[in-house]
């Protein structure tokens, strides 16, 4: 004899193809997003890296009182701290697009920790901190890295230090190490007295 069993499965397939729908309108929407956001974080980072600036120029003038010295800092305080989120999202942005590349290039190391030893003396020091910025002579001028990505780290790590710090001293160690191939390895450490993590 034969045994046959019949089972409609036609509610199963609808309710697979409806998740298979719903799945592909949320990637589809991700992406979306994802390309917005990544627009958007570059047009507003112009303008906010031109108001610090002015902000900065500002601040150096012998004119300045000592009032408008504190407005002025409150505006780059606020300045910093947005384009620190701008760049988080646009970081973000790009790791969900899948278009983060690093993209390596000669360029001077010195000068980098010079600016940075820049951007935070007038952070720390409306704060009463100390700030040392500090290499060897035997750190190498010039590096192959991706610059903006160690130059926002840095920021990064800078800011939160002086953030975080009420009392102290905040300082930026160049140093170096061998590697095992002969070369060397650039280490950049960000140390301060703050609360830590």
């Amino acid at each position: 004899g034969i045994v046959g069993i019949n089972r409609d499965i036609t509610g199963i397939k609808n309710a697979e193809k409806r998740l298979r729908e719903a799945r592909d309108a949320a990637d589809s929407a991700n992406r979306a997003k994802s390309t917005f956001l990544s627009r958007m974080s570059h047009e507003i980072r112009t303008p906010m890296n031109a108001i610090l600036g002015f902000a900065q120029l500002m601040m150096r003038d012998p004119d300045v009182t000592a009032h408008q010295k504190e407005k002025l800092n409150t505006i780059s305080r606020s300045g910093e701290h947005l384009l620190s989120l701008i760049n988080d999202i646009l970081e973000i942005s790009k790791i969900e697009a899948g278009k983060v590349v690093v993209a390596s290039a000669s360029f001077d190391l010195h000068a980098m920790l010079n600016d940075l030893d820049m951007m935070f003396r007038i952070r720390t020091g409306a704060k009463g901190l100390k700030l040392l910025v500090e290499w060897p002579e035997t750190l190498p001028r010039r590096i192959r890295s991706d610059e903006g990505k160690l130059r926002q780290s840095l920021i990064n790590r800078m800011g939160n230090a002086v953030k975080f710090t009420d009392e102290g001293v905040i300082a930026l160690w160049g140093c170096l190490d061998e590697a095992r191939d002969g070369g060397c390895i650039v280490c950049i450490d960000v140390e301060d007295s703050g609360t830590g993590i």
